[in-house]
């Protein structure tokens, strides 16, 4: 499938994109695609609320989630995407503490002060945006030097994304089912921190001089290191929130380039992990209700009694590490071409891959694979048919209608600006 060419019907997204409420909410190629993904996952974590055993709570904080990100993703103005980005990071945040459980007493980082702070740099920053442009539009800031603008933005976004993976570090010693994780490590990255981050580095700031250099160096550092920690982990929920963090600065580090199939990249990259790693902690959390353990050296064997779980756990890897047929497949690809206008990509690019390859055979190793270790419950099958299914048929369906989704993006990038 060529992904370095790609046409563009103009037909293909009328009516589709345009004003909602002119001046406050509008739809372009980007939204378009982010909300297609947004709305598959809404879909599949509301058809999986009921295993929770807290259908009601789950579903009420699920659709004001979904509302907020709506929002989000739909913004126009700076006040819009402000009030709409902070209303979505709260209802994240409720998801992360509906079960009312005790943190781990072991945390080092006060994670809600990191999500504060990065509320308060994002502010800070649009602020210092408007006041360049002289308007609350979110529109192209030109060519002229911002100073640390960009890089305040972009350490507010990061803040709130690990601020964000964080509150599935939770104890869950009921038992229970939890979408806890899966939420935010799949909508919540999405509609927090990648949809942000491609929206004002995109047409926004694309113009800017003198942030890509320092972005690509500080994302390419955040991605070895949170892969390193995913590989040194011991609880395999933490692991997995420092795996989806990585990724998460492997496609800004990939955006960064600004390159058309640099931004295509990242854009399908982002809607393929945020696919994937739902499937994944929706796996962790099968598991942990199965067996009441988070720590690896305490499961193992949970294929004997996990099957369903542990054949999505390995389809949502083999999306993440970009093999056929699945979407991660397309993000490959992309990267691939990108990577042929940068020194630093391809080594960059094949260590985070060599990193993630290894921390998620450990994982899957240690969860599914040797003898069971203790007792451990039967999965459940219904929610897992559904999941297993509806994320695996998204995943695959990315990667056999990729062409049309690159060519959906494509009017957004030559928005952008880039080459």
């Amino acid at each position: 499938m060529p992904t370095d060419r790609v046409v563009v019907s103009p037909s293909s997204v009328t009516g589709l994109v345009g004003p909602i409420i002119p001046g406050f909410f509008e739809v372009d190629a980007l939204s378009l695609a982010i909300l297609f993904c947004l709305a598959v996952l809404a879909m599949l974590l509301i058809l999986c609320a009921p295993a929770t055993r807290r259908f009601f709570p789950n579903i009420v904080l699920l659709l004001f989630f979904f509302v907020g990100a709506f929002g989000v993703v739909t913004a126009a103005n700076v006040i819009t995407f402000f009030g709409a980005w902070e209303l979505s990071s709260l209802f994240a945040w409720g998801i992360g503490q509906l079960a009312e459980e005790e943190r781990s007493s072991d945390s080092i980082v006060p994670f809600q002060a990191a999500g504060a702070l990065g509320s308060f740099l994002m502010l800070l920053g649009l602020t210092f945006l408007v006041a360049h442009q002289h308007s609350l539009i979110l529109s192209s800031a030109g060519s002229g030097d911002l100073g640390p603008i960009p890089l305040i933005i972009l350490l507010a976004i990061a803040l709130k994304t690990f601020g964000l993976l964080s509150e599935g570090w939770v104890l869950r010693p009921e038992h229970r089912f939890s979408l806890t994780g899966a939420t935010l490590a799949g909508a919540g990255v999405l509609t927090i921190g990648m949809y942000p981050y491609l929206r004002l580095f995109g047409p926004i700031l694309g113009g800017v001089p003198g942030w890509r250099g320092p972005a690509f160096a500080i994302a390419a550092g955040f991605a070895v290191v949170a892969a390193l920690a995913a590989l040194g982990e011991t609880d395999y929920r933490r692991a997995l929130s420092y795996g989806a963090f990585s990724q998460f600065w492997l496609m800004v580090l990939v955006y960064s380039l600004g390159s058309q199939a640099a931004m295509m990249g990242a854009v399908v990259g982002a809607v393929a992990d945020a696919l994937a790693f739902t499937g994944l902690f929706l796996c962790l959390s099968a598991a942990e209700e199965a067996t009441a353990q988070v720590l690896l050296r305490h499961v193992g064997g949970l294929a004997q009694r996990l099957p369903l779980t542990a054949t999505l756990f390995a389809v949502c890897s083999i999306s993440i590490l970009g093999l056929p047929p699945l979407g991660g497949f397309i993000v490959d690809r992309l990267i691939g071409i990108a990577a042929g206008g940068s020194q630093q990509l391809p080594i960059v690019w094949m260590i985070v891959v060599g990193l993630t390859l290894a921390y998620l055979a450990r994982l899957f190793t240690g969860i599914f694979l040797g003898e069971m270790r203790g007792p451990v419950r039967t999965e459940r099958r219904w929610p897992l048919l559904l999941m297993s299914g509806g994320i695996t048929g998204m995943l695959v369906l990315l990667g056999m209608v990729g062409a049309d989704f690159v060519a959906l993006l494509e009017p957004f990038a030559h928005g952008t600006g880039v080459g």
